[in-house]
């Protein structure tokens, strides 16, 4: 396969990582504890968990000598444990100066368990100090997983796998992908309700020419992409994987209720060859969230994409790139970008037709770009970037679309371009920062203003991403999530 070109786009952008507390409380007895247990959060079995610590205390103003520190599961015990730099499962007269303290490292690797669910495994770190027994409880929560391992390896993209062709992964257990899983040219991939995608960090799916990937979630069961670190410190931190690649020539893909989250490129589609728009859209993305991308929430190159009630939220640069032309229609979509982790000089849309090769500047027409009873607002003070490139066709439509932009920058009398547009009065989400709900308060501007027309044109918008109707009071609302009062 010819998986380099798609490099020229790439972005990675590593994620702060900010160090972690823990509370002090303390137990009564010859010693005292940081904590009373070690929880680890859920963990893959087979696979070993992060490293937690606790720490042992001498509150007394003698040296006191630990006769035994032991796993009480002993030899079956699924946990790890170093004290001081001595592991074993019993470790013998650990001494503690007086008013000091000592580490004690605790990891644990868990059998498959055989089930689609999580289960709890626990035991205890035990301590015998002058006859006095105590201990520290542990427990972990153990998921069953399907692996997707490398099996080669190509410069410029890395290590990667090639997905069994016709496959279909389920909700019985997560998938967890190491380098980058393929989807190979005529082969279809269908991810059904319920799925659990887990990406391991600089790993990604690549959907290849002429192969399809079909995610089919539903409203109580989306499928999940998120990363392979599912504990707690890493679960909500951005750029943890890469992305999901189309490439040039894959066809006929769909996403429908999917949550997409915590990479640095959510949905990447190349069809980098200029005129090449097909009879059919590249990708189809509905009742979809993306959220808190390192980097691009969706990049689009030159490619066909068609989309409805989706949710392109917080990240880095752009919450939406579309770049070098391409055809795009998108309807009751939001597309919101509060990000607070680190200072965004990106506008969360931008919109071309062109693209900086090694030779210079090649235009690519833009035919279509399409944005109906959406909204485009964040917390920049202008949230728009139209950047043509003269003598290509460029076609942006804003219809009925709440704007934060700067109209010095634009050219708002133009009815083609933006028509019924509202701008600059805030949406009034309910929580973008924390929570990344990007709903609406009760307050806002955005309430019944959507152009019934739009909403009529199409079955599909007559409900909203969480499949609440439209039509319950006067008007629809712009966006994706319709207020239900």
């Amino acid at each position: 396969m010819q998986l380099l070109r798609f490099l020229a786009l790439s972005v990675f952008i590593m994620p702060l990582l900010l160090p972690s507390c823990q509370k002090e409380t303390f137990s009564d007895g010859a010693l005292a504890f940081s904590t009373d247990t070690v929880i680890f959060d859920t963990v893959f079995t087979t696979i070993g968990s992060v490293t937690k610590q606790f720490k042992v205390y001498n509150r007394s103003t003698d040296r006191v000598v630990i006769s035994d520190i032991a796993l009480a599961g002993g030899t079956q015990s699924k946990y790890r444990i170093n004290v001081d730099g001595r592991n074993g499962l019993n470790i013998k007269d650990v001494e503690i100066e007086a008013n000091d303290s000592i580490f004690v490292f605790v990891e644990v690797t868990l059998d498959p368990n055989n089930t689609s669910n999580p289960m709890m495994v626990t035991d205890s770190v035990v301590f015998i100090t002058n006859g006095v027994m105590q201990d520290v409880d542990l427990a972990a929560c153990g998921w069953d997983a399907i692996f997707q391992y490398p099996t080669g390896y190509l410069p410029g993209l890395g290590s990667y796998s090639v997905i069994d062709c016709n496959s279909t992964w389920n909700s019985s257990k997560p998938i967890v992908i190491y380098g980058w899983a393929v989807v190979d040219s005529a082969c279809t991939l269908n991810i059904t309700e319920g799925a659990n995608i887990f990406i391991h960090k600089y790993s990604g799916m690549l959907v290849y020419r002429g192969g399809t990937l079909h995610v089919q979630g539903t409203k109580d069961l989306p499928v999940t992409f998120a990363s392979d670190r599912i504990d707690e410190f890493y679960r909500d931190q951005a750029g943890e994987w890469d992305r999901i690649l189309f490439y040039e020539g894959s066809v006929g893909n769909t996403i429908d209720h999917a949550i997409i989250k915590n990479g640095s490129i959510g949905v990447q589609v190349n069809d980098p060859i200029a005129n090449s728009i097909g009879a059919a859209p590249q990708l189809q993305i509905t009742n979809t969230q993306i959220h808190n991308m390192s980097a691009v929430g969706m990049l689009c190159y030159g490619a066909w994409v068609t989309g409805y009630n989706n949710v392109f939220g917080n990240a880095g640069q752009h919450s939406m790139a579309l770049v070098y032309g391409g055809k795009y229609n998108f309807k009751h979509c939001t597309l919101g970008n509060s990000w607070s982790t680190g200072n965004r000089q990106s506008p969360l849309l931008l919109v071309n037709n062109w693209f900086e090769f090694e030779d210079g500047v090649v235009g690519n027409p833009l035919t279509e770009a399409y944005f109906g009873n959406c909204i485009i607002w964040g917390s920049s003070e202008t949230e728009l970037s139209l950047d043509p490139v003269a003598g290509v066709t460029f076609s942006p439509k804003f219809d009925r679309c709440l704007l934060r932009a700067n109209p010095d920058d634009l050219d708002m009398t133009d009815p083609q371009r933006f028509a019924n547009t509202v701008l600059n009065e805030d949406p009034e989400f309910v929580d973008p920062v924390e929570e990344q709900d990007f709903s609406l308060d009760t307050l806002s501007p955005a309430k019944d203003r959507a152009d019934v027309l739009i909403t009529n044109s199409m079955a599909e918008l007559f409900n909203d991403l969480f499949l609440n109707p439209r039509f319950n009071d006067s008007a629809p609302d712009l966006g994706a999530i319709e207020r239900v009062e």
